[in-house]
């Protein structure tokens, strides 16, 4: 009877020293949560907007500022969220949130696009230009963190004056010369712990 316990107390203990030793190998192996870009840009630039009421089109210096985060740097592809203000001197500021989808080099801050839709509220002007206008921007990013926007306002999402313009800004992004950056500018500037890590030799992941 006796040695029919210690049997069994072997048994558990191997067991138990079994599953600990797995788990801490599956720990040890599986690799770290990947890391979420970054998005963190200003710039300036020109912009051109319709006085509905007047019927009249009026040109503006413009500044910009985009703040947001998507998924891992390391895919191909990657979507995001982000906030987007536009001021337009002279005239006011539009405020908007919007989803931006990625190409992986855009994200490592090398060359690369990205597009993005917004919902807008522009509380300017007694709404002559419209109110909460869509907006798609169409983002074309260099190394070091340049990049050049273009976007178009249009429609509303009231009942309001629909919005019609545009801007075109220069941008530096603040994340994508820094913590996101990996690629050919490390030549020159080495990034020791880029964002989601420095892809692999030979990763299939698209470097545009």
């Amino acid at each position: 009877m006796e040695n029919t316990r210690k049997g069994r107390r072997r048994a558990h203990a191997a067991a138990i020293a079994t599953v600990t030793a797995g788990w801490g190998l599956f720990a040890t192996e599986r690799p770290a949560s990947a890391d979420v870009t970054s998005w963190l840009a200003v710039g300036g630039g020109y912009a051109l907007q319709r006085d509905r009421r007047a019927g009249e089109n009026k040109l503006a210096p413009a500044l910009s500022y985009t703040l947001g985060v998507g998924s891992s740097p390391l895919a191909p592809f990657v979507l995001g969220g982000l906030v987007r203000g536009t001021t337009f001197l002279g005239y006011g500021t539009d405020l908007g949130v919007g989803l931006r989808g990625a190409t992986g080099g855009f994200a490592r801050g090398d060359w690369g696009v990205a597009i993005e839709a917004d919902a807008l509220w522009r509380p300017w002007k007694g709404g002559n230009y419209g109110r909460w206008p869509l907006q798609g921007a169409l983002t074309v990013g260099f190394p070091w963190g340049f990049q050049v926007s273009a976007g178009a306002q249009f429609l509303s999402l009231s009942n309001e004056r629909s919005a019609v313009g545009g801007f075109a800004v220069l941008e530096l992004d603040l994340l994508r010369l820094t913590l996101m950056r990996q690629g050919g500018t490390e030549r020159w500037w080495r990034n020791p712990a880029p964002a989601g890590g420095h892809l692999a030799e030979g990763d299939s992941a698209a470097t545009y």
